[in-house]
């Protein structure tokens, strides 16, 4: 993990309110992996005063070099409206990478991915570099869900070798119409699954793990959190869980990955 000055590439809108942003990197990302996030300043250091959090996307390669990162981004709020507006060759200080990562077993031949909304990153993040794997998947399928059409961001990008992709939009703007947890529960009828991994809105996860709990299936949810530091200081990203030890973990140290059955939903 370290701190430096990154340099922008490129700041593409993706659909209306979603953006994606290229940084170039001196140095520091070449071990990053999906579900490992950045901490990032998005304007001078008092306005905004705290730095935002953001899942990796995915690495930039040059002649197989890391060379950079790619985030993605929703405008939501003064942070994420002046990081829209940023241009090729401005200058953004981040942090990172920071955090665990999704564990995909070489035993898992049935995997499952979920992503809603803006919980695409680190999804997208891991699918990509699950091309690598060796021996494959007997079955992997990925379900991305939003409210709209407008909704769906980097869809395309999983239209991988081996790879399902369903879509599912709340409005039945594009794709199934209806929750993409109940695309997830027919799926899981006409096939078994050894892992989900999932990313997005709490009430999302929430219904994941619940699902994954009754079907005895291994789940792994990113948990998304505001967070003033990224590496426990500030202690204000704690989410409960059932741990023996503790009543409560931090999603900047402990997290973001965790372990579904662990949390208190």
């Amino acid at each position: 993990m370290i701190t430096q000055d990154t340099i922008v590439l490129w700041n593409q809108v993706q659909a209306p309110g979603y953006y994606r942003m290229g940084l170039a990197c001196a140095a520091g990302f070449e071990s990053a992996r999906p579900g490992q996030f950045i901490m990032l300043r998005t304007g001078t250091e008092a306005v905004p005063l705290l730095r935002r959090p953001f899942s990796l996307l995915g690495l930039i390669r040059e002649k197989g070099v890391v060379t950079g990162i790619e985030i993605l981004f929703k405008v939501v709020g003064k942070g994420t409206e002046r990081l829209s507006r940023c241009r090729e060759g401005d200058r953004l200080s981040v942090i990172g990478p920071l955090g665990n990562a999704f564990a995909v077993p070489d035993t898992c031949r049935q995997l499952i991915l979920v992503a809603g909304g803006v919980g695409v990153p680190p999804i997208r993040f891991l699918a990509q570099s699950l091309l690598e794997r060796e021996g494959g998947f007997n079955r992997c399928v990925v379900f991305v869900g939003g409210r709209t059409r407008d909704d769906l961001v980097c869809i395309t990008e999983f239209d991988l070798p081996g790879f399902l992709v369903e879509v599912t939009t709340d409005d039945g703007s594009q794709g199934n119409q209806g929750l993409v947890t109940q695309s997830l529960e027919r799926a899981l009828d006409a096939g078994p699954a050894d892992l989900i991994c999932a990313c997005g809105p709490w009430g999302m996860l929430k219904e994941v793990a619940a699902i994954a709990r009754v079907r005895s299936i291994a789940c792994q949810v990113s948990i998304e959190a505001m967070m003033a530091c990224g590496m426990g200081a500030c202690l204000g990203c704690a989410v409960g869980v059932c741990d023996d030890d503790t009543r409560y973990r931090h999603v900047c140290m402990d997290g973001p990955i965790f372990e579904a059955q662990r949390l208190k939903w």
